[in-house]
């Protein structure tokens, strides 16, 4: 019996990652594994599935074989209703040429080798499963990194569970299979991995023990870039997430695929969403059939729906009379000339037209020409125009500070 990596890609927009992930376990990391990739074929160009057969050793059409799990559940729990095709996910259960599996979410990068982790869970019985706790509740596990034993069996217990309600907490793929292999089951079959081999990092102010990250940080294995905001949705590297670590997955790509300008930009053209695959009927508006259907619904509302009052200051149109004044403390002038009377804007005028004048050299003691022969401004302008003279303002604060210094010294 042999062992397989093995990943599911169901639409174009887990293209990039599928490809990278393939690359990096064959082509830098050296498995000495097969990689299997189980493909819906119908939502796959054919230029796509060229690709993927160049670094895959299996591509497994499951066309016909696609299970959903329930839309509502989705929408309601996840918000996330693109997800509904993950049920697939049970289809590993169905590939009994391999004795043992390690799957991994097409938008999963390996840091270091996995192979190893082929030995150490040889003894896992088909009744359990290996996988990493998940960060947002640690007492389930992420099913985005998992090591299984195929079972024909076990296969067919749970493709009878996906048809039970109520067998997802959270109508997606981790929440049917926690409670398969985890919650509900008697046999406490979860088996778990260090949390290193499945990393998700701090998307949305999401949980992250950002210590822990820092002093485990090179013992990372791999990184789950979960979440509907893939690496690849950036134009580059300067465009994608540092603090979430897209990088990673930007310095792989680029190293498989940038040789290439043509195909790394169709890769990277690739529509994000991946919802328009999904195998949903179409659900139909009343005013498609009716064109001002739409009309009456807006009259209808605005007529039967009460009307909320104001509850912030600025949903009130009318104008209010401010509840706070501050008072001006500005420096009294004189009336004739407009000319502030504090006695250090004197100083600071004084300063400026001395500098108008004469530019002493520190190093030889030497007049220069007057600022007004050299930049074309005269001592007869009392304004000061910056634009004429960018090294002379810099120089002004400190000129004018030393000078005040001085004279508080002779007093």
């Amino acid at each position: 019996m042999s062992k397989a990596y093995v990943t599911l890609l169901t639409n174009e927009s887990y293209l990039p990652g599928a490809l990278t992930l393939a690359q990096k376990l064959k082509t830098e990391l050296k498995t000495k594994h097969k990689l299997v990739i189980l493909i819906d074929s119908s939502a796959l160009s054919t230029e796509s599935i060229d690709l993927i057969k160049q670094v895959y050793d299996v591509a497994i059409a499951i066309d016909d074989d696609l299970i959903n799990a329930p839309l509502d559940k989705l929408v309601q729990r996840l918000g996330r209703s693109e997800l509904s095709i993950t049920f697939t996910k049970v289809l590993l259960w169905n590939l009994t040429d391999y004795d043992t599996l390690i799957y991994l979410d097409s938008d999963t990068l390996p840091l270091a080798d996995l192979d190893h982790l082929f030995e150490e869970y040889k003894d896992l019985t088909a009744e359990q499963i290996a996988a990493s706790p998940d960060a947002g509740w640690p007492d389930i596990f992420n099913s985005g990194v998992l090591v299984l034993k195929p079972d024909a069996d076990v296969f067919s217990k749970l493709l009878e569970f996906t048809t039970v309600d109520n067998n997802t907490f959270d109508g997606a793929d981790q929440g049917l299979l926690n409670e398969f292999f985890n919650v509900a089951s008697a046999g406490k079959n979860w088996v778990r991995l260090p949390y290193v081999y499945n990393v998700t990092p701090n998307y949305s102010g999401a949980y992250q023990y950002l210590p822990a990250l820092h002093r485990f940080f090179s013992s990372i294995k791999l990184l789950h870039y979960i979440g509907q905001t893939k690496p690849w949705h950036a134009e580059d590297i300067l465009g994608t997430d540092f603090d979430n670590l897209h990088h990673y997955w930007w310095g792989d790509f680029n190293k498989f695929y940038a040789k290439d300008a043509t195909l790394k930009a169709k890769l990277l053209s690739i529509p994000k969403g991946e919802a328009y695959n999904l195998n949903f009927a179409k659900y139909s508006n009343q005013w498609d059939a009716d064109k001002d259907a739409g009309a009456k619904f807006h009259i209808a509302l605005e007529k039967d729906t009460p009307a909320q009052p104001p509850l912030f200051p600025w949903e009130h149109k009318e104008e209010r009379t401010p509840t706070r004044v501050f008072e001006s403390h500005a420096p009294a002038v004189e009336e004739s000339s407009g000319v502030p009377k504090s006695k250090v804007e004197d100083d600071l005028r004084e300063s400026i037209e001395t500098l108008s004048n004469v530019n002493v050299s520190k190093d030889e003691g030497v007049k220069s020409p007057p600022l007004s022969q050299s930049y074309g401004f005269g001592k007869q302008s009392k304004g000061f125009n910056p634009d004429k003279s960018l090294a002379e303002v810099a120089k002004l604060p400190l000129k004018f500070l030393s000078k005040n210094k001085n004279k508080g010294e002779e007093k």
